[in-house]
């Protein structure tokens, strides 16, 4: 039955997909200011803002140097000094991630600002940022794109991990679009906002996932939220597992600190079909592998344990959706690295057991994670 559902989600999208490619991005070149918050970004903030501020859709770039400790403050002056008029650089002490966006949001002058971060690569030559313009422009007031993963220089982890994320995020948000109103989250790599909203609404650092606390705020005041998937940027993946872990760590326990301080959309359809088919599908999968793998391991010992965990229909399916990352990236590769993706999904029904459940009952978050930044390359 799960097998069926999924590949009717795969065939849904593939009509949305279909749909998606008879629109056109929008004409208004230059009219967009980014904000890049960079905290420790040195080794890769130099390809990121220039890759930024070469996009025919970007008037000004603003990078907010949110008290780094290594050698971020001279990239951004080097830079500032590059691009006269076109990239500014904003100092101050650490606040945090929100902190820093509402500095820069101070010194926007468009109409729609673009916010991303700064490990994270937007092809200057691609129309994605005219597609979420177009959005704006048919009534949304925040637009979600697509983050993938910047695989130049990466390791064996970050391939992975990309291996499946890029048909995964666009198969996951185009149904919570469709059924509850709304994406589950406009990504803190990839979000274009109306200026007098995001100003209105404001981003906090009450907790350690500002993007997804902001996401569902703009949808509990009624704002409109929509989901492009024209548009897909390249952040950078953790390279450890620990530093995976630490990342996932925050990611749901975030989320369940949110459901507690968007209690009262639970129950919207917004809640119904966007908020809870998470932690529920989580929950489930936890129970139903404990049940299975322990009586497979019961009856045919680990071998069977291995079967039960990595059904080989489920191998078959998520290869398939690695050819279509190895397509996009042009890394064949990526189609066996697809078999291995099953650590994710172990690894974060760990998170949910140790730290996720804890969470949500107290509403306590752990430090915010800083991974390893590696330089980008040229390939």
């Amino acid at each position: 039955m799960k097998t069926l559902l999924f590949l009717a989600m795969c065939a849904f999208i593939v009509v949305r997909l279909l749909v998606h490619a008879t629109r056109r991005p929008s004409g208004q070149l230059r009219s967009i200011d980014a904000i890049v918050p960079a905290y420790n970004e040195a080794p890769c903030l130099q390809r990121s803002l220039t890759d930024l501020l070469q996009n025919p859709y970007i008037a000004r770039v603003i990078c907010v140097n949110d008290g780094s400790t290594d050698s971020t403050a001279q990239v951004l002056d080097a830079l500032q000094l590059q691009w006269p008029g076109r990239l500014l650089a904003v100092h101050q002490s650490n606040t945090g991630k929100g902190g820093a966006l509402m500095h820069g949001l101070q010194h926007v002058t468009t109409a729609q600002v673009f916010l991303t971060d700064a490990d994270t690569r937007i092809d200057p030559r691609s129309t994605g940022l005219g597609h979420l313009l177009a959005e704006i422009e048919r009534g949304a007031d925040a637009v979600g794109g697509v983050p993938s993963s910047c695989l130049q220089g990466a390791g064996f982890l970050p391939h992975v991990r990309a291996s499946l994320k890029l048909p995964m995020i666009v198969i996951k948000r185009s149904f919570q679009q469709w059924l509850g109103g709304a994406p589950f989250i406009v990504s803190g790599s990839c979000g274009l906002f109306r200026t007098s909203v995001l100003r209105k609404v404001g981003f906090s650092d009450r907790t350690r996932v500002e993007d997804l606390d902001m996401s569902w705020s703009l949808v509990a005041q009624g704002y409109k939220v929509r989901q492009s998937i024209r548009c897909v940027v390249y952040p950078q993946e953790c390279s450890t597992l620990v530093e995976e872990w630490r990342r996932w760590r925050r990611w749901i326990v975030g989320y369940a600190v949110c459901m507690r301080l968007h209690r009262r959309l639970l129950l919207t359809r917004f809640g119904l079909f966007s908020i809870l088919p998470m932690i529920l599908l989580a929950l489930v999968g936890i129970a139903a592998g404990l049940q299975v793998g322990f009586g497979a391991a019961t009856v045919h010992g680990p071998a069977g344990l291995v079967v039960a965990m990595v059904p080989l229909v489920w191998i078959g399916i998520v290869m398939a959706l690695g050819v279509v990352s190895a397509v996009h990236h042009r890394r064949p590769w990526l189609v066996p690295a697809a078999a291995f993706s099953v650590l994710y999904v172990l690894l974060a029904y760990a998170v949910w057991l140790i730290h996720g459940l804890k969470g949500l009952f107290t509403g306590r978050e752990p430090a915010r994670d800083k991974p390893t930044r590696y330089p980008h390359v040229v390939e």
